[in-house]
């Protein structure tokens, strides 16, 4: 997902949206954006300060984007949501604004403005799998577990076609076992153990890196009477976790 987000802020996608190009960030703000990239908060938010400083700042709310842009990638969602309903009000049009803004709400729980700024942002790009995904997660924490799947499924159809049957980059496999994941998350809130263990043992086959689904996992078998499954599972969700935890991070 992340390398997804920071292809939609630099204004480079992997596809085109259905619509049109998405909008080009402003050149001078590319190295702080590049700072973000690398994980450089403070030097991004100097270099945006000295932008906004200036006579000739164009892009105001582009500018306010990356620093809300820093923030959602310390997890910082407040001070990220801040920054984004500030840029979407200075310059709307510049819609990658709504994509991340709809994501920040939606770990701060607020689930409708969430689902507004998704669906704005789909507007322009109804192609865009983890911006479907996005409203399916909206739907389910709200309980619409029937739009959630719907949502979910779309968002898989979407992103299993733009391997065009062929290999799979490693960042589409990883999209696609997160959206598996969360269909199973619906089947399990409909009790439908069997179709909840086929979609997360399809996520596990894709990413088998992710320690939650092989957690999710070893509860469905153990509920199914497999207990010696259960058992491998939870043995592979605790080596996943392991793992994440003793990763060196890639950024400082």
């Amino acid at each position: 997902m992340l390398a997804l987000l920071l292809c939609l802020a630099s204004g480079v996608a992997d596809t085109p949206p259905a619509k049109a190009a998405l909008p080009k960030l402003d050149s001078r703000l590319t190295e702080a954006f590049r700072a973000i990239k690398a994980g450089r908060y403070e030097e991004s938010r100097r270099a945006v300060d000295d932008y906004l400083a200036s006579a000739d700042a164009r892009h105001r709310g582009q500018a306010e984007f990356l620093l809300g842009l820093g923030y959602h990638r310390q997890r910082l969602y407040e001070s990220a949501r801040t920054h984004f309903a500030r840029a979407a009000e200075l310059e709307p049009d510049y819609v990658t604004t709504w994509f991340f803004y709809g994501f920040a709400l939606y770990n701060l729980g607020q689930l409708a403005e969430a689902k507004q700024s998704l669906e704005r942002f789909l507007a322009f790009a109804p192609e865009d799998a983890e911006t479907v995904f996005g409203l399916g997660l909206v739907a389910l924490d709200e309980d619409r577990v029937d739009d959630a799947e719907k949502h979910f499924l779309r968002a898989i159809a979407i992103a299993e076609a733009k391997s065009g049957g062929g290999a799979m980059s490693a960042g589409l496999r990883e999209d696609l076992a997160r959206y598996q994941a969360r269909l199973a998350d619906v089947h399990l809130r409909r009790d439908d153990l069997p179709k909840a263990r086929a979609a997360l043992e399809r996520s596990l086959e894709l990413w088998p890196d992710h320690f939650e689904p092989w957690h999710k996992l070893a509860r469905v078998l153990e509920r199914l009477g497999d207990p010696a499954g259960a058992a491998r599972a939870q043995a592979k969700s605790a080596e996943a976790l392991r793992r994440r935890t003793t990763r060196v991070p890639e950024n400082p």
